[in-house]
Formats: structure tokens, sequence, C-alpha cells
């Protein structure tokens, strides 16, 4: 119904050793399901870094997108987790990849308060500035959530307090949601009113 494998049903579950058997016998590591994901992507998403490693060591691609355009990075930072991601910057997983939506993993990690995963993927060379289809950047979707910690971060490191498709700002966005010292660090920051 949903074209998995056993592979993939495998790494949802984190059986390392069954992976590993599974791929002794000839399995196909980089099969996509009928949405487009991968075992790597399953695992990933499921914080089974053990599986993740395996696959890796497989020569399981990391940058196949499913058919929402979601990558295996993309995925574990969703979830947080932390050492997944790490794992896959460590073996190459490109940091700008785009979702359908234009969305990166960086504004997915910004979006979801994810610090350790930010400071990784910038670490990594993640575009801080980049726009989705909406010119949503990761500094507007961190001010919508009033997370005042990420946005000083993303500020630090070069964010720009850029417009969006309709002329909103993160400022703005967080004026809408009565983030006020989300707002006051984006003022001290020379956010313009």
């Amino acid at each position: 119904k949903w074209g998995c494998t056993a592979l993939m049903f495998a790494a949802l579950k984190g059986h390392t050793k069954t992976v590993r058997s599974l791929l002794a016998n000839g399995a196909n590591i980089n099969a996509q399901s009928k949405s487009g994901g991968t075992a790597l992507m399953i695992a990933a998403q499921n914080g089974h870094t053990d599986t993740v490693k395996l696959l890796l060591e497989n020569r399981a691609k990391t940058d196949t997108q499913n058919k929402d355009r979601w990558t295996a990075l993309m995925m574990a930072t969703f979830r947080g987790h932390t050492e997944t991601v790490e794992l896959l910057l460590e073996n190459r997983a490109k940091v700008d990849l785009q979702n359908k939506d234009g969305t990166t993993a960086l504004m997915v990690a910004a979006q979801k308060g994810h610090t350790e995963i930010v400071q990784l993927l910038l670490a990594n060379g993640a575009n801080i500035n980049a726009q989705n289809k909406d010119q949503w950047t990761a500094l507007i979707f961190a001010a919508q959530n009033g997370d005042t910690d990420m946005v000083q971060l993303l500020l630090e490191n070069g964010a720009v307090d850029a417009q969006n498709k309709d002329g909103t700002t993160a400022l703005m966005v967080a004026a809408l949601n009565g983030h006020s010292e989300t707002m006051q660090s984006l003022l001290a920051n020379g956010a313009k009113t």
C-alpha cells in the first residue's frame, strides 16, 4: 500500500542488526516508498542514530528528497535529533536544500527552537538569510514564536530583518504576536520600525 520495504520497517524501529542483515542479503539501500521516503529518512526522522550510521557506512544517499522534497537532514532537524543531524552533516548532507515550500533545515530548526541544531547548521555553512517561497527567513520564524534567544543567536550570526512577500519583517511578526522581549532584541540590533 505504501510501497515500503523490509529495510524501511527495520529502520523505522531502529533495528540495526536487522538492517545489517537485510543489507547483507541485497536490500536496496536507496529504495523509495510511494511518498519518496528512504530507510535513511525514516531512521533519521526517528532519531535512530546507530541505524543512520550503518546506512551511511553502506552508502545511503544523504540528500534524496521525498515527494514533499524533505531530506533526512530536514526530518531529523524537525524532530530535534541533534546527534543524528550531526552525523548527517559529518557525511556531507547538503544544508541548504529546500522542501516544496522552499523551507531549509535552518528554518525548520529556528521555528522548532532547536538551538544546538541551528548552531550545527550554521557551523556547516547554512545560509542564515535564505528565504522560502513566501520569503520567510529563519529569523521571521523565530520571531513569530517569540523565541528571543533564537532571534539573538540568528542576529549574532548575521541574520537581517528582511521583508517577506507580504512586506512583513521579523519585527512586525513579533509585534503582531505580542512578543515584546523579542521585539526589543530586534530593535536593539537595528530593526527598523
